[in-house]
């Protein structure tokens, strides 16, 4: 009850012990980063400055390159894009360093965590225009120690130049006596070549002697692996694409990837642009489609099984059956054309995976479902940020986490048996301090990826209904003479 001044007569006061209602974040937003030339950026607009596209008219003044990507996302649903453009490069070096770009200046790919502080969505389905393709083969693999030197202190760091390589970021370990035992690769950096020299340096310690041996080989993408951290603060889904060579390439570059912020699509798609194909992305359309899936059912449906609008053909043609399975089993996400019985066909996306190291997680929508759950509670309880620890608050607390589980539950999103409730963990060393402990479980549901039917013959109860229906009487039909 409010504190007030004496008073004669009746007053109301709003009780400030109230439960919150989730409200759920729209997960449909795409998320496009592109490269574009100097003299291509359109007068209004910056590099490294997200920008909302709500409809088509909106991307009149953007450079081709740009719309081609909102047209492959707006073939399949209409629907809000985040963009934002980076200064393309004179040499492919100088663009991948832009798209990569820099974490404290929040530039390159990192510039799309801007997106909230400008007022505008947060992309939760983003691609790349095809530049975070197949893997770089001229990053640093590994690192030998040939001498592990001695005297070094934690402070010690390890830079290493090669020819044009930029990029990488090198981990000493410093064992016993300050040698430096092993060498972490952080950041493979690309664009290496010859022989790689390595320069050590210690402020904070006298190390001294070790020297070093590097080998150059395939690693990941930098702007996909730069993506994946980004992706994990927006709690995002990245869809990049394939080097669409063969198979077995795809296989090979998607091995690199473990991550489940991380659906990986080839071959490219075949577009007609001025009435001349052109092989294109298919990242960007598969964001579009897991977006149309979102507005029409719910992230709990994936992508997949869906025809594709606006494309001509595929550059690599996928057969139905072993051809797919090979790349779905090894979480590459495809492209068929799959016809019906009734002769019509098209297009389809085949393929519902993340690249997770877990397979709890090799599945799109249930990622994308946990991210909707976690995020939308984490939002809804800054509610009760600063308000006492009552019992009336907690029993609300518990209630509003329910409330939003069961709702989600009622739409299908969620699979029953969701509950929120206080750890028996807290504790009053935890009360006293302002710390609240509560938990959660809930369950995605998977996606049917494998459904199983046995066939079998019926024919001893098919006879006998036969033979029981034998009358002796034949009808003869008035066609029949």
């Amino acid at each position: 009850m409010a504190s007030i001044e004496s008073h004669h007569g009746t007053l109301v006061f709003q009780s400030a012990e109230e439960a919150v209602i989730a409200r759920f974040r729209n997960t449909s937003t795409g998320g496009l980063v592109v490269p574009i030339a100097e003299a291509d950026l359109p007068t209004g607009y910056m590099y490294d400055k997200p920008f909302v596209v709500l409809k088509a008219s909106d991307a009149a003044k953007l450079p081709d390159e740009v719309k081609e990507e909102i047209d492959s996302f707006y073939d399949q649903t209409l629907n809000a894009i985040v963009i934002s453009l980076v200064k393309k490069g004179t040499t492919s070096a100088e663009t991948t360093a832009a798209m990569v770009g820099d974490f404290s200046r929040k530039t390159g790919v990192h510039s799309l965590l801007k997106a909230t502080s400008l007022g505008l969505p947060r992309p939760k389905l983003i691609s790349m225009a095809g530049y975070a393709t197949v893997a770089a083969a001229d990053g640093i693999a590994s690192v030998a120690v040939t001498v592990p030197g001695g005297g070094y202190s934690v402070d010690t760091k390890i830079t290493v130049a090669g020819a044009t390589g930029q990029g990488a970021v090198l981990t000493p370990v410093i064992g016993d006596e300050g040698a430096i035992t092993a060498v972490a690769v952080a950041k493979p950096g690309w664009g290496y070549t010859g022989d790689l020299e390595f320069t050590v340096s210690d402020p904070g310690g006298d190390g001294t002697g070790a020297t070093f041996i590097g080998t150059i080989g395939q690693t990941l993408n930098p702007i996909l692996a730069e993506m994946i951290g980004v992706a994990e603060k927006l709690r995002a889904m990245i869809y990049t694409d394939g080097p669409d060579s063969t198979n077995e390439a795809a296989v090979l570059a998607r091995q690199l990837i473990g991550s489940k912020r991380v659906a990986y699509c080839d071959p490219r798609s075949i577009k007609s642009i001025d009435g001349i194909n052109y092989p294109r992305p298919s990242s960007t359309i598969f964001a579009g489609l897991q977006a149309k899936m979102d507005k029409e059912q719910g992230p709990h449906y994936a992508g997949s099984n869906m025809v594709i609008n606006g494309i001509t053909g595929m550059n690599r043609p996928i057969e139905y059956g072993e051809e797919a399975n090979y790349l779905n089993f090894n979480r590459v996400n495809t492209v068929i054309n799959r016809a019906n019985i009734d002769g019509s066909g098209g297009f389809r996306a085949w393929g519902v995976w993340t690249c997770a190291d877990n397979e709890l997680w090799q599945f799109i929508p249930v990622v994308r479902v946990a991210d909707l759950v976690n995020e939308s509670i984490e939002e809804a309880f800054l509610a009760f940020v600063d308000r006492p620890q009552t019992l009336a608050q907690l029993d609300l607390m518990v209630m509003s986490g329910r409330n939003t589980l069961k709702r989600l539950e009622n739409e299908g999103v969620l699979l029953p048996g969701s509950d929120f409730w206080l750890l028996n963990g807290q504790t009053a060393d935890d009360g006293v301090q302002g710390i609240l402990k509560f938990g959660m479980k809930f369950e995605p549901p998977a996606p049917a990826v494998d459904i199983r039917i046995t066939s079998y013959r019926n024919y001893s109860v098919a006879y006998e209904l036969l033979y029981d229906a034998v009358t002796g009487v034949v009808e003869i039909g008035p066609n029949i003479t």
